[in-house]
């Protein structure tokens, strides 16, 4: 059985809302892919009542503009701000940047549960401090009456490769107890799914670094990465995107390797969302009464 995302959680519930908006996006990472994921998605945000936020502190440099989405005369500026002017003069719509590291405090108070039938969070960064900057937004404390969006309500779409492989990855909950029937079985769907960090928490761990690290344009420079990776990654992900904007989303994960020539998708299913939890199926999908 193929299970469909319920981003709302009240269609799940059996419930109807009108929402102000149909999405709240936060872009974390302006760079490799986040440059060319930021055009894809405001071209699937045309004609929807949608937000859309850039978060980068990086500035453009000289070897960003061969191999990303800039060009010689914004060297020198940021990253966040010259892909908000120019996506915003391209497609006529505000578009909101910030050159700030992220920080939940300051950048999800966007998101509200109550206004956008969508709250979505995409993370196209390299390093683990920044997906732990992320993955905090998910986590909303006990009481914790000054955010506009309850526990579960903000979804997390990580963007991750290697130098010609890559994984994206979705979900909206940090903790394993939070997945106890996120499964509706007799109306076919799924109103949570493990975080990034919780189907990988490799991702949260620095690696040991003996060199400076490279960024995605220098990485390409020395073999490290392929020229064509980010595109890629960006192209997949614009795809998960298009599919919670249309309420047709089956995926919680893509891996593909081009080098092999491969693409996984690996569906929304109670049995590996148990098995990443650590919890028992009925746990996560509880059964019908008299199934």
């Amino acid at each position: 059985m193929a299970y469909r995302i319920d981003t709302s959680g009240s269609e799940a519930e059996g419930q109807s809302f009108r929402y102000e908006r149909e999405a709240t996006v936060v872009l974390v990472g302006c760079g490799g892919t986040g440059g060319f994921l930021a055009e894809a998605v405001c071209r699937l945000l045309i004609g929807r009542k949608s937000q859309l936020y850039l978060v980068d502190m990086d500035r453009v440099e000289t070897h960003n503009v061969a191999r990303q989405a800039f060009d010689r005369s914004e060297v020198g500026h940021f990253k966040a701000e010259v892909l908000a002017r120019r996506l915003s003069r391209r497609f006529g719509r505000e578009i909101g940047y910030s050159v700030l590291p992220y920080d939940r405090e300051l950048h999800a108070q966007v998101f509200d549960r109550h206004r956008s039938r969508i709250n979505l969070i995409i993370g196209c960064v390299d390093n683990a401090a920044a997906r732990r900057a992320i993955a905090e937004t998910l986590k909303v404390p006990i009481g914790g009456h000054s955010y506009p969006y309850a526990e579960g309500s903000v979804w997390w779409l990580d963007c991750g490769n290697g130098r010609n492989s890559g994984q994206i990855l979705l979900g909206n909950v940090t903790r394993p107890e939070e997945l106890r029937g996120a499964f509706v079985p007799q109306s076919g769907l799924c109103r949570a799914l493990p975080a990034p960090s919780l189907q990988r928490p490799d991702l949260l761990e620095a690696p040991p670094a003996p060199e400076p690290r490279l960024d995605c344009a220098e990485a390409v420079a020395e073999g490290d990465q392929g020229a064509s990776i980010n595109q890629v990654v960006a192209a997949i992900a614009a795809s998960f995107v298009e599919k919670l904007l249309t309420g047709t989303c089956t995926w919680m994960a893509s891996y593909f390797d081009l080098d092999d020539g491969t693409l996984r998708c690996m569906e929304v299913d109670p049995k590996t969302v148990a098995s990443i939890a650590g919890l028992h199926t009925n746990a996560i999908a509880p059964p019908t009464k008299g199934g």
